[in-house]
C-alpha cells in the first residue's frame, strides 16, 4: 500500500528506490536548510533552489529534490496524538510559556513544546533522507552535525519585507508589520528556548544573504556550488 502522507511518500521513494544508485548508504545525502527573517523570501528562494538544481546535469546529486514546510506541517497536523492548529503551525508560533499554559486550559491544545519536538525529529529524519530543502523549523540546529548541508540566513530591510508581507497576503501596512514581529519574535524565542541561541547570530549559518541586495537566483547557484563542494568532500571521506 503505497504511504499516505507527502512526508511518508517522500520517505518510502527515496529510501526503496534508489536501487540503481546503489542504496543510500552509498550515495551523499545532502539538504539545504533556510532560516529567514519573515518576509525576507524564504519560500522564494526554495523554489528558485529546486529549479537550479533540475538544471544542473549531477543528477546524483541534484535530481528530485523537495521543499519541506507545508508538508512538515500537513504532517505534524495530522497527527492524532497532537491538538494544534494547522494555523499556528504555518505561522511557527511559539508563545511565551504563560500564554502557552493559558492557551491549554481554553482551548485543550498540545503543549508546544511536544509539539517542537515532534517537528524537530521529522526534519532531522528528512535530512538523514537527504534532497530536501527544509524552510525555517529550526532546521539549522535540529540537523546540525549531519551532512553535506548548506545552512542558510536571510535577510532584508523592514520596509521591503513589510512590502513583500503585503503582497503577498493582501495585508495593510499596519497589519504586515505586526505579522513579521510576531512570527520574528516566535521564532526567536523558540531558538532560545530549546537550543540557547540567537537566530540573527550569522555564526550559525554558512552564508546570510540580503535578499533585497542578492538575486534568488544567484543566491541558488551559490547554494548549488557550495553543495556541490560539500558533496564531493563527504564522499572523499
Amino acid at each position: 500500500m503505497s504511504p499516505a502522507n507527502p512526508i511518508e511518500r517522500f520517505l518510502h521513494g527515496h529510501m526503496y528506490d534508489k536501487r540503481a544508485e546503489g542504496g543510500l548508504a552509498d550515495r551523499p545525502r545532502p539538504f539545504v536548510t533556510i532560516s529567514r527573517q519573515a518576509g525576507a523570501g524564504g519560500h522564494t528562494l526554495a523554489q528558485a533552489l529546486i529549479a537550479r538544481f533540475d538544471e544542473k546535469e549531477n543528477k546524483t546529486l541534484f535530481g528530485e529534490w523537495e521543499m519541506f514546510d507545508q508538508k512538515l506541517v500537513a504532517m505534524v497536523a495530522d497527527d492524532p496524538d497532537l491538538r494544534v492548529s494547522v494555523e499556528a503551525l504555518l505561522g511557527e508560533e511559539y508563545r511565551k510559556a504563560a500564554d502557552d499554559f493559558f492557551r491549554q486550559l481554553l482551548t485543550s491544545t498540545t503543549h508546544q513544546d511536544i509539539v517542537m519536538d515532534r517537528m524537530f525529529r521529522l526534519v532531522r529524519t528528512i535530512a538523514e533522507v537527504g534532497k530536501a530543502v527544509i524552510v525555517g523549523r529550526a532546521g539549522s540546529e535540529v540537523t546540525r552535525g549531519l551532512g553535506p548541508s548548506v545552512s542558510v540566513r536571510l535577510i532584508a530591510p523592514e520596509e521591503f519585507r513589510v512590502k513583500h508581507m503585503m503582497e503577498l497576503n493582501d495585508l495593510s501596512e499596519k497589519k504586515a508589520t505586526e505579522l513579521i514581529d510576531k512570527h520574528d519574535s516566535g521564532r526567536a524565542r523558540m531558538l532560545k528556548r530549546h537550543f540557547r541561541v540567537n537566530i540573527d547570530d550569522p555564526l550559525l549559518y554558512d552564508a546570510v544573504w540580503n535578499t533585497a541586495q542578492v538575486a534568488f537566483d544567484d543566491i541558488a547557484e551559490s547554494i548549488a556550488t557550495m553543495l556541490e563542494t560539500r558533496a564531493k568532500a563527504f564522499q572523499a571521506g
